[in-house]
């Protein structure tokens, strides 16, 4: 991804009209019975941090690498550990001087059948370049993406952990985007959205909102309301980060608002019209951190503490959409 500069307000057409949240209201017994609340369970700060030290023992996940096979090969299989159905979407990727890459999205989803739906994503591939290293000799030579790429999938997957062994009311697709961070200045960044938003693995997909996870693990990180966020799907920037800071985790989730970062939910919003909002690390000045896209983003650069507040977070905003008390 990559911090945008470009007006995007005066270039789109969008109907930003989106379902009303169908909240249960415990006085109305005149129809049916209230909706049981959930109960949000908590997850595991050191499953969660293994999580991304398994992504890492393949080496990069650059799209057409052997880490990268292992990476789809393990992932795919985790996800069905879950007890998820699981859709790999194979399609190609051309960029920074490659041409033609097998690259993969991968969709898992829980409950299928539900018509209630939501959208967790994030991606999984690392970058082929470090071109903001410090050391010359290191800047042609592909990052392990801890942070960028490895935080968003491990959060994924400790949510799925955590709602395969409590149930939610509620589909939820897992989706982890592929060939996100290759691109260049002049683009051709988040390739595998732009094509999922293009080819929805569903004919006439569709779900009601999502969350896109990314550098969301980095020591000192804090998270700000980004404006492609904020501009198509506002009211669940602002139920996310009302809800964290009732949580106690207002020292991470600042509610302050940040400039774009041109990201997979930039396509998502879109192409797909399925309003996204990305939890994504940056500065107040809306700068990324030292580390990105340097080899500094190694496993050294995870804060458990920073990794859990984000999962968790994620995790009871999704089970208290399922009974309608977000």
């Amino acid at each position: 991804m990559r911090i945008s500069v470009f007006l995007f307000l005066f270039l789109i057409v969008f109907n930003t009209g989106c379902k009303d949240d169908k909240k249960s209201d415990s006085k109305d017994v005149s129809t049916e019975t209230s909706k049981q609340k959930a109960v949000v369970p908590p997850i595991s700060t050191d499953s969660v941090y293994s999580f991304v030290e398994k992504q890492l023992s393949f080496g990069t996940r650059v799209p057409g690498t052997e880490g990268h096979k292992k990476m789809k090969d393990w992932l795919v299989e985790k996800c069905k550990s879950f007890g998820l159905e699981v859709e790999v979407q194979e399609f190609k990727a051309s960029f920074l001087g490659k041409k033609d890459v097998p690259s993969y999205n991968i969709i898992a989803s829980l409950n299928p059948d539900h018509e209630k739906r939501v959208i967790l994503a994030a991606h999984w591939d690392t970058r082929l370049i470090a071109e903001k290293d410090p050391d010359p000799a290191k800047q042609n030579k592909p990052i392990m993406g801890a942070d960028d790429g490895g935080s968003g999938v491990a959060a994924l997957l400790e949510i799925m952990r955590v709602m395969s062994e409590k149930p939610i009311d509620l589909g939820v697709d897992f989706i982890f985007f592929d060939a996100e961070d290759q691109g260049e200045d002049g683009g051709n960044w988040c390739i595998g959205s732009q094509y999922w938003s293009k080819n929805p693995h569903q004919k006439g997909y569709t779900a009601e909102w999502g969350i896109l996870l990314d550098l969301v693990g980095a020591k000192g990180a804090t998270f700000h309301k980004e404006e492609i966020s904020r501009y198509f799907a506002g009211k669940y920037v602002d139920k996310v980060w009302d809800l964290a800071h009732k949580m106690g985790y207002e020292k991470y989730f600042i509610k302050q608002n940040v400039g774009q970062i041109h990201d997979d939910h930039y396509y998502v919003n879109t192409i797909a019209k399925i309003p996204m909002i990305d939890i994504i690390y940056t500065t107040p000045a809306g700068m990324f951190g030292k580390y990105h896209h340097t080899h500094d983003d190694d496993i050294g650069i995870i804060d458990k503490d920073v990794l859990k507040a984000v999962t968790q977070v994620t995790t009871a905003t999704i089970y208290k959409y399922s009974d309608g008390s977000l």
